[in-house]
């Protein structure tokens, strides 16, 4: 059960809902979400907060109240995601307080509660703001949100590894773990015959590219995921920039991935 949500929490909620919402849609989502309609006020910020609030009191909790951010902020009602993204921090900033938060998916957890604006503002962008200008892959995301929401990064890092290894065994069909699974995937030999190609090996430079990458995917588990697993947590100086980098260059790796195929030589 959801406690309770402040006043000024369902204010703030109402205020951004009538930002993203017409009118025809704030009834729509409210009535889908079992939220009788006060018709008693004109303004979108008003019909929300009213109707939230007289349902929160009936209920005696704020289940229905985070069902309905939960639909307003569905991926499925947005065609472009930058709108969803302003959408999701401007939520995100008043949630916050609360102890919740919208993930990419939509979905709300429970996070440590934010105690000032500023701490509620920068929480909701900080990690974006790191990556600005670079498309993180959805499927790294998604191993990881979990943990970066609720800003345990060291965590976070040890499932964007796990991801990694993750595709490569589903791809190959193998269980091992880290660099042997890498040599078992990409390894050439003296017959030149790897599991996973992402080119026709057929120049040294296609050879070269192809090595330069086993090699990139050793250092990654080596550098992202090897001292996070061996070191005490507590000696550990896990930060954002850190959580930051591992994305970008989990979504490089990701991608590379997305294009290599089974050789059928193994």
């Amino acid at each position: 059960m959801i406690n309770k949500l402040e006043d000024s929490t369902i204010r703030n909620i109402a205020n951004v809902g009538s930002d993203v919402l017409s009118h025809k849609q704030l009834i729509e989502l409210l009535e889908s979400s079992g939220i009788e309609v006060n018709l008693q006020v004109s303004s979108k910020a008003d019909r929300i907060y009213h109707s939230l609030k007289y349902r929160q009191n009936r209920d005696g909790c704020g289940n229905n109240v985070i069902n309905f951010v939960q639909k307003v902020i569905s991926p499925r009602r947005f065609d472009d995601e930058l709108e969803f993204e302003k959408a999701r921090a401007k939520f995100n900033e008043k949630l916050l307080f609360e102890g919740y938060e919208i993930n990419s998916s939509g979905a709300v957890s429970r996070v440590t509660k934010a105690s000032t604006i500023s701490e509620a503002k920068e929480r909701s962008q900080k990690i974006k703001q790191k990556i600005k200008g670079y498309n993180t892959h959805t499927e790294i995301v998604r191993f990881c949100e979990e943990e970066w929401l609720r800003e345990n990064y060291f965590h976070a890092i040890l499932e964007i590894t796990k991801c990694i290894a993750d595709k490569l065994r589903n791809m190959s069909g193998y269980t091992s773990d880290g660099s042997e699974l890498v040599d078992e995937c990409f390894g050439l030999g003296k017959d030149k015959k790897p599991m996973l190609a992402f080119n026709m090996l057929l120049t040294p430079s296609e050879e070269s590219e192809h090595k330069g990458f086993a090699n990139f995917l050793k250092g990654f588990f080596s550098m992202y995921r090897n001292p996070k697993a061996h070191n005490p947590k507590i000696f550990e100086d896990t930060q954002i920039d850190e959580m930051a980098e591992s994305l970008i260059v989990a979504s490089i790796i990701y991608r590379r991935l997305d294009k290599t195929f089974k050789t059928g030589l193994k």
